[in-house]
């Protein structure tokens, strides 16, 4: 097989940047003098107690984010670009399988990859060969070939980036998150992360379940200081079914200069 000297490169590389210095309004604080009253009327108009809401959306996308699943992506990016993808994860047999498709713009790209353990195959779409690499040996810090076994497709970034919930439905959460992440790191959208926002205000989201308490569908609006705004889905399914990713039967072996020192 021959070494493949491509760039190996799937992430997404749409920039997104937005003016910094907005900071979210705190939530207000009562100032409502307290009322006194007897320990007979007290007890009779006791408060039951209110549910967590955020907690328990959050205990929602932990569960699904730790099942195998299959997942689907739509939204459009900066520039004039759309993206659209599908992919499968199974965190516990550590499996993994994606295929993107960036459109419109000035960049327009696609391809496949597949990941197995420590083994990651890459496959641009204009290509019949795969690619294979060895995550033993890529540095950890590698924007291009690394792979995040704890949070692939950005689930958990986002679940903890989460602010406030409000229960519209029994099977329907909004509310807003932080899209902002820790040391500019991209998470979304969630499934394909390649968006990095700096300095933007809280910004909506709604997430369906199913009857199961299963995550299907999360939506997240962003507002660019300039240009539309961005709204970008991500729909999950077939959360705890076995997913059959394979290795490709025939892979080339990246070149050595990608294994940077």
């Amino acid at each position: 097989m021959r070494q493949s000297t491509t760039l190996l490169v799937l992430a997404l590389t749409s920039g997104l940047f937005f003016a910094a210095g907005c900071t979210p309004a705190t939530e207000p604080t009562s100032t409502d003098e307290p009322v006194q009253a007897t320990a007979t009327a007290t007890a009779a108009a006791a408060p039951s107690r209110t549910p967590d809401v955020r907690a328990e959306l959050v205990a929602a996308l932990q569960r699904s984010h730790g099942a195998a699943h299959r997942y689907a992506v739509r939204g459009n990016l900066p520039e004039g670009q759309n993206v659209n993808g599908t992919g499968a994860f199974d965190p516990k047999k550590r499996r993994f399988q994606t295929t993107i498709s960036v459109t419109g713009g000035k960049y327009p790209s696609a391809g496949s990859r597949i990941v197995i353990g420590n083994d990651s195959y890459v496959r641009p779409s204009d290509d019949k060969d795969w690619v294979h690499v060895d995550l033993k040996r890529v540095k950890r810090d590698d924007p291009f070939l690394r792979f995040d076994w704890v949070d692939p497709t950005g689930l958990k970034a986002f679940t903890s980036s989460i602010a406030s919930v409000d229960r519209v439905d029994p099977h329907t959460y909004t509310g807003r998150f932080d899209p902002t992440g820790k040391d500019a790191a991209s998470f979304l959208p969630v499934g394909a992360p390649s968006i990095v926002s700096i300095g933007i205000r809280l910004s909506p989201f709604t997430i369906t379940t199913n009857d199961q308490g299963w995550v299907t569908s999360i939506k997240v609006e962003l507002s660019p200081s300039k240009g539309p705004k961005l709204t970008l889905t991500t729909t999950m399914k077939d959360h705890g079914k076995s997913l059959k990713i394979n290795a490709p039967a025939r892979a080339g072996e990246a070149a050595d200069f990608y294994y940077r020192k």
